[in-house]
């Protein structure tokens, strides 16, 4: 087993920190397509006017499905264009996606309307933009190393058909001599 070169270690760092500059630019996507909840400030915070909105869960379901596609998105061109180790490119999918999708929501965050509004209670104010569960975080690394398995499935699934392929042209080359 080959020792891992210092290069294969600046690699991934630039890797995983491309991958986790396309955060930013999702989160202003994100908070772009988030529909607004409409609110009312009570004393200590805001709450929804409705008793169960539905924009928290367009709002979570457009976070899920924008990770997603960045997601496999990411992993085809890496799978393309990488040349270092799969133990790598894996890790920095993993690595980068998660930083990427932290960052998404953080720069969503920060863009969404303010947690603590100068307005006095009573008044409707939009609700800030939230994720329902952290666990959307891991849609993007999930969606990545995902493609890429099965993606190295398929590549081992069509090498070995066509080495079978060749195997039977092979021995039906040796009957007919």
């Amino acid at each position: 087993m080959s020792q891992p070169s210092p290069r294969s270690g600046s690699a991934l760092i630039w890797l995983v920190l491309g991958i986790a500059c396309l955060g930013p630019v999702l989160g202003l996507l994100w908070w772009a397509i988030s529909p607004v909840v409409p609110g009312v400030v009570v004393q200590v915070a805001i709450y929804p006017r409705e008793t169960e909105p539905g924009g928290y869960i367009a709002t979570d379901a457009y976070f899920a499905i924008l990770t997603a596609v960045v997601g496999l998105v990411v992993a085809f061109l890496v799978r393309r264009r990488w040349t270092g180790s799969d133990g790598l490119a894996l890790a920095g999918l993993t690595l980068g996606g998660l930083a990427g999708s932290a960052l998404a929501v953080l720069t969503g965050y920060a863009f969404s309307a303010p947690s603590r509004p100068q307005a006095s209670a009573g008044s409707y104010v939009d609700v800030p933009l939230s994720l329902g569960a952290t666990g959307w975080l891991l849609v993007w690394p999930i969606f990545s190393v995902g493609y890429c398995f099965f993606a190295q499935l398929w590549t081992l699934e069509t090498e070995s058909s066509a080495e079978a392929t060749q195997t039977q042209i092979a021995q039906l080359d040796e009957i007919g001599n």
